[in-house]
C-alpha cells in the first residue's frame, strides 16, 4: 500500500540547508565529554547504565537531575540560533519512555527533552529527536547507555521495545504544539553490524519497516531518518524506491579520529580527507536528503589549521541537505575545543556566512 504524503512538509528539507548541532553529553550520559558527573566513581564506571546502578537510585537522580538542570539551558539555544543554526538534535535514551522493573535508570530526562524543544519552539530552531540508546545496546558503546555485548538485535522484546518507544515519540511530536517544531525522528543511532552482519543486517532492515510503519500510525508529517549503519549508502536507497515509504532522510556519521589507517596521517592530507564525500553524499541525497549527523575537527593529533578544515567539511557536507556537529560543547578541557561547536564558533575556527565553499 501506499502512504500518501502531507502536502506541505514543516520545514522546506532538501531546499533549505540544515545547518545544526548536538546536545550531546546531555541526556545519555558520555564519560569523557562531562567528568564532572563522575566525580569519586570507580574508574570502570563509564556509562549511564553503571552509573546508577552503581550509585543506586536517589543519588544518581540527584547528580543526573543536577546535570540535566545546568548542562544544557535557554541560553545555550539563543546562542546557538544567533550562531547560525537552525536544527538542533537531542539525543536519548529508550529509557526516558520506558524502563523495566528490573533495569536502574533514572526517570526523567523526558521532560527536559520537551524543555529543549519548548526552548526551540521558542527561538525558531527545529528538532531532531534521535534515539540513541536502545535496550540491549545497538552498538556495545557507551553512547547507546550501557556499554559491553550488543544484544539488542537478538531480542523480539528489545526491538518492539524501540518501536514503542519510537510511537510514544511520533504520538508526542503529533501534536499541534509540536508538529511544526519536531521535524525528524530518527530511529536508532550507529547500530553495529560488522561480526554478523548478513542476520543483523535483516533484522535491522526489518525493524526499520516496523518502526516507520508505528511512526507513521500517528505522525503522517515528520521526517524519518535512518542512520546507514557505517555500510554504504546505497545499501538504503530502497527507502526512496519502495513507494511505501515517504520523507525520510539517510545519516551519515564522518569522524576522521577513529579509523585506525588514519591514525599516522599528516595534517595536510586531513584536511582533504573530507573530499572523497563529495560524490558520495551527493549521489545519496539526489535518492534521500542526506545528512551528516555527527561530524567534529577532532584528529588523532591535534592539526593546527581548523579554520581551513571546517570550512572544507562544512563545505562538502552541504553538498548533501546539511549537517550536524559533534556536539554543541563538551567539559573535559580546552585540549578537546575540536568537538566542541561553541568554542569553534569562540576560536573563529567555524563561521557560518557564506563561505564554506571547499577547494577540493
Amino acid at each position: 500500500m501506499c502512504l500518501l504524503a502531507p502536502v506541505v512538509l514543516s520545514w522546506p528539507y532538501g531546499e533549505v540547508m540544515v545547518r545544526g548541532v548536538n546536545l550531546g553529553g546531555w541526556l545519555v550520559l558520555e564519560k569523557w565529554m562531562t567528568p564532572a558527573v563522575f566525580e569519586g566513581l570507580p574508574d570502570w564506571v563509564n556509562d549511564e547504565y553503571q552509573f546508577t546502578e552503581y550509585l543506586g537510585y536517589q543519588e544518581a537522580e540527584n547528580r543526573l537531575r543536577a546535570h540535566w538542570d545546568s548542562w544544557v539551558t535557554e541560553q545555550d539555544i539563543i546562542n546557538l540560533k544567533n550562531a547560525g543554526l537552525n536544527h538542533i538534535r537531542i539525543p536519548i535514551g529508550y529509557w526516558a519512555l520506558d524502563i523495566k522493573s528490573d533495569e536502574p535508570w533514572v526517570w526523567g530526562s523526558w521532560q527536559y527533552a520537551i524543555k529543549a524543544c519548548e526552548w526551540a519552539r521558542t527561538h525558531g530552531l527545529q528538532v531532531m529527536i534521535d534515539l540513541h540508546g536502545a535496550p540491549g545496546s545497538q552498538n556495545g558503546n557507551d553512547h547507546s547507555g550501557q556499554s559491553g555485548e550488543i544484544r539488542w538485535f537478538y531480542s523480539d522484546e528489545n526491538i518492539a521495545r524501540t518501536v514503542s518507544v519510537l510511537g510514544q515519540i511520533a504520538r508526542f511530536a503529533n501534536a499541534p504544539e509540536w508538529r511544526e517544531v519536531i521535524s525528524i525522528i530518527q530511529l536508532i543511532n550507529e547500530p553495529v553490524l560488522w561480526d554478523d552482519y548478513d542476520y543483523r543486517l535483516q533484522r535491522l532492515k526489518d525493524f526499520t519497516r516496523q518502526a516507520y510503519d508505528e511512526i507513521r500510525k500517528y505522525n503522517d508529517i515528520a521526517v524519518i531518518a535512518v542512520h546507514d549503519a557505517f555500510i554504504s549508502l546505497d545499501n538504503w536507497y530502497y527507502l526512496r524506491d519502495d513507494e511505501h515509504y515517504y520523507w525520510v532522510m539517510l545519516d551519515t556519521h564522518i569522524y576522521q579520529v577513529f579509523t585506525p589507517e588514519w591514525q599516522d596521517l599528516p595534517c595536510e592530507d586531513h584536511y582533504y580527507l573530507p573530499c572523497r564525500a563529495v560524490s558520495p553524499l551527493a549521489e545519496a541525497n539526489a535518492k534521500l536528503w542526506t545528512v551528516v549527523g555527527e561530524w567534529s575537527l577532532a584528529t588523532p593529533h591535534i592539526c593546527p589549521n581548523q579554520p581551513f578544515f571546517a570550512q572544507q567539511q562544512l563545505g562538502v557536507y552541504e553538498v548533501g541537505s546539511g549537517w550536524f556537529f559533534w556536539s554543541f560543547k563538551q567539559a573535559q578541557s580546552p585540549n578537546w575545543d575540536e568537538w566542541d561547536f561553541t568554542a569553534s564558533v569562540r576560536n573563529n575556527w567555524i563561521k557560518l556566512d557564506g563561505s564554506n565553499n571547499h577547494v577540493c
